[in-house]
């Protein structure tokens, strides 16, 4: 089974291929970007491609999921899987003074501190692939590399420090994406997207109203900006079940129904493992319920206003 990935070898996604459960053995092939991912398996029958949706520093990853909803027709999310990695500090010599410190972006800005504390300049590369590439042929003892574990070890590195990140690790929401949806399973997820033909009081009242009538829980809803339609939105829903239950159908022709088009994004298993965002040990402080006092509930009707003023033009 060729599986597309962003590229180059040994990142983040090609490790994602390995949690997938629904596929047996496969061909990793890298591409250049999550574009030419998506388009492979768009125009390449029985070709998969594996594409990164959500991760827990910067939440979704609005412009993947649009390339889903905007840009095909005809490639259906079939699996999800969900990536969790710390990083580690490589280098050629550990005893050796260290100076620069290489990695993607987005990894030298979650160890921020690790960086600060060392006294380290740095030095952006696309991948953290590379930055061990790099550190490795050059054999420079003054270079650092932060990659996860796996990546350092591949390139003979020795580790000079390790979990240095600001954040215990770094978990990422992949969908392996395909021309058809996964089979059912008894415990799966389906997700649509849902665009009202008017931007209209209450639709949304109307969407909730119909997936309890049918039975089915909603798990997750987020909103779209559409400039094809001036003040309308389109509404992604995860939700529980499959495209084939029947309930899922009645669901589909009801919210047909609504004056509204709905497309199917995917039907795939329900991933039971660490899930992106670790869930909180307490409730939302300030929340105000029927046991609050008088006065909470009247913070919450008037909360302290700044003082008025006009609006720039």
């Amino acid at each position: 089974m060729l599986i597309c990935y962003l590229g180059p070898e040994g990142t983040s996604d090609l490790r994602a291929i390995s949690l997938l459960r629904t596929v047996g053995e496969s061909d990793p092939l890298p591409m250049s970007s999550i574009s030419d991912v998506i388009e492979t398996v768009n125009y390449t029958p029985g070709c998969l491609g594996i594409i990164p949706l959500e991760n827990s520093t910067d939440g979704e990853i609005s412009t993947n999921l649009d390339k889903l909803i905007f840009e095909y027709d005809s490639v259906y999310i079939r699996e999800e899987v969900v990536l969790s990695e710390r990083i580690d500090a490589f280098c050629v010599d550990p005893e050796a003074p260290h100076t620069q410190v290489l990695s993607h972006p987005q990894i030298l800005d979650l160890c921020s501190l690790y960086i600060k504390q060392q006294g380290l300049t740095i030095r952006h590369t696309l991948s953290t692939a590379e930055a061990c590439r790099i550190v490795a042929q050059s054999g420079d003892p003054t270079l650092v590399a932060l990659a996860p574990p796996v990546v350092g070890e591949a390139r003979g590195l020795v580790p000079v420090s390790n979990a240095v990140m600001d954040v215990p690790d770094i978990r990422t929401r992949y969908a392996l994406v395909g021309r058809e949806v996964a089979a059912p399973t008894g415990d799966d997820r389906s997700a649509i997207v849902i665009t009202p033909a008017t931007d209209r009081v209450g639709f949304l009242a109307a969407v909730t109203r119909l997936f309890a009538e049918h039975g089915i829980n909603m798990n997750q809803i987020l909103s779209r900006p559409l400039s094809a339609k001036l003040g309308n939105y389109c509404f992604v829903v995860i939700f529980e079940g499959h495209v084939t239950y029947p309930a899922v159908n009645g669901l589909l022709e009801a919210l047909v129904g609504l004056d509204a088009s709905v497309k199917l994004l995917g039907s795939y298993p329900r991933w039971r493992g660490t899930e992106v965002s670790t869930p909180s040990s307490s409730l939302p402080r300030g929340g105000v319920d029927a046991q609050s006092s008088a006065a909470q509930r009247a913070a919450l009707l008037s909360p302290p206003q700044a003082e008025p003023f006009a609006l720039r033009s």
